[in-house]
């Protein structure tokens, strides 16, 4: 049985998406099998990121039990596979929880099911976070982002998933940057990890491939790397950190 993890943000526009792809390369990396699952219907990036944002059959196909599951996931050549969800307006729906429990809870062939939500605490990403076991927050070390976050912290706890801590994505270092352990102590979390703004990763993402496999050795990648090291419990070999705390 995988481990359902929902990859959630509370706010739009923190890189949720870009965890989402990055950590499951990085899981892949250390011999884990895993599924990246598209759960935002209304707003879906995660194909996009990956390059390949027209699949003939997505998630919209199976919750609308006109597909098999197996034939709305694929394999990416970064070593996991997709569950995608699909583009167009013709197939926009707002699943519930049990429609996603339903879906979830097929996939009994991998170590590792990651769920994109939607951005936000609206329905659908309440549903997804719902369906899940578990919950990896991110945020950006900003006050906005940090209180979405701590409003999606609340409403999992409420959920009884497990939350495994945050992912604070984007750090700067600088001075107007809220300290990464004080996001972790403002939201109650464990800090997973910490994600620096790193230019490899806007390469990466113009290139719609995940930074870890194309830039193996940026500080982004070495960070994602230590994240997949702690949720799989893989040894992996840590970098020497660039920010003091």
């Amino acid at each position: 049985m995988a481990r359902i993890i929902a990859v959630a943000s509370g706010k739009g526009g923190v890189g949720k998406t870009t965890v989402v792809a990055n950590l499951s390369a990085a899981l892949a990396a250390l011999g884990q099998s895993v599924v990246a699952v598209d759960s935002n219907i209304t707003t879906s990036n995660l194909g996009i990121h990956l390059g390949i944002p027209m699949y003939p059959i997505t998630i919209q196909d199976v919750l609308n039990g006109k597909a098999r599951l197996k034939d709305a996931i694929y394999h990416h050549s970064s070593g996991f596979r997709v569950m995608p969800a699909d583009i167009s307006l013709e197939k926009l729906l707002i699943p519930d929880t049990n429609e996603f429990l339903e879906v979830f809870y097929k996939v009994t062939d991998a170590d590792f099911l990651l769920v994109d939500t939607a951005a936000g605490l609206g329905k659908e990403a309440l549903a997804a976070i719902e369906a899940a076991d578990e919950v990896l927050v991110v945020t950006n070390p900003d006050l906005p982002a940090m209180t979405d976050a701590l409003k999606l912290g609340r409403f999992a706890e409420e959920f009884g998933a497990i939350t495994l801590g945050v992912v604070v994505n984007r750090y700067r270092g600088k001075g107007y940057d809220v300290p990464p352990l004080e996001v972790a102590d403002f939201l109650g979390m464990p800090l997973l990890g910490l994600i620096p703004e790193d230019e490899q990763v806007k390469r990466a993402l113009a290139r719609k491939t995940p930074v870890v496999t194309h830039r193996p050795r940026s500080l982004a990648s070495r960070e994602f790397m230590l994240i997949a090291s702690r949720l799989s419990g893989v040894p992996h070999r840590p970098p020497r950190r660039f920010w003091p705390f």
